[in-house]
């Protein structure tokens, strides 16, 4: 009997597990070019808008995850075409700058990747609170529900990507950038963000900069791989027998 009710006891611990652990649950986002946090340019027939989501709330509506805390600047930008001849619109044409130099972008991979929950952390402090449940199952369990939730942000954020393309007359392209933040850095004052276009019909080169939107934060100091397997380690010497 006793043994049956730790079977029990196990199992249902696996099933909070899977509910507690990694969990993703973003929500559509559309560009409000009225919206007070969107900055505006024009040059000819191309208008460029540009919203920040490096602030938490935001962030976290959008994507589930609090970007900026790792280092990661995502913008939700629209171009919108007025003229009559159509405009190629190349991801790599797109840049945002402190100065003269770029932030560096990245691929939707890399950014699902930093907005990834740790299956082992959490399998470790649920062994923390109920030590019947051992390490071992706990990791198995929730790096097989983790798995599943990384995949699942990798689509959801490729799905929001800015697509590079043509740029009909009377039509738009928007989509999300993530670059790679600077440490330390608490508002985006001083960035910029330039869009190269190319006129399909002509051949012209058009460029359309505009300053970022005004927004604050707090970024959370970066720790080593060594630092994370520290803490790792002291979690587990620590926990009940």
């Amino acid at each position: 009997m006793r043994q049956n009710r730790i079977y029990i006891g196990v199992y249902l611990l696996i099933a909070f597990l899977f509910t507690g652990c990694a969990s993703y649950v973003p929500v559509l986002t559309k560009l409000d070019p009225s919206g007070p946090n969107v900055s505006k340019q024009v040059n000819g027939s191309l208008t460029l808008y540009v919203e920040e989501y490096a602030t938490t709330e935001k962030s976290e509506k959008a994507f589930d995850t609090d970007f900026v805390k790792e280092g990661v600047l995502p913008l939700l930008i629209a171009t919108e075409n007025t003229g009559k001849d159509s405009y190629e619109i190349k991801a790599s044409d797109i840049a945002v700058r402190n100065g003269n130099a770029p932030l560096k972008a990245m691929s939707s991979e890399e950014a699902a990747s930093k907005a990834e929950r740790s299956a082992v952390g959490m399998a470790l402090g649920w062994s923390l609170i109920v030590p019947i449940i051992s390490i071992p199952i706990a990791v198995v369990a929730s790096s097989m529900h983790t798995s599943e939730v990384n995949e699942k942000m990798v689509q959801d954020f490729e799905a929001k990507r800015f697509k590079e393309g043509i740029i009909n007359p009377h039509k738009q392209l928007s989509g999300f950038l993530f670059l790679e933040l600077e440490e330390g850095r608490k508002d985006l004052s001083g960035l910029s963000l330039e869009l190269t276009a190319t006129n399909v019909t002509t051949g012209e080169i058009v460029k359309v900069t505009t300053p970022l939107p005004n927004a604050t934060f707090t970024q959370v100091e970066a720790t080593s791989d060594a630092e994370d397997k520290e803490e790792e380690t002291d979690i587990i010497r620590r926990r009940p027998e």
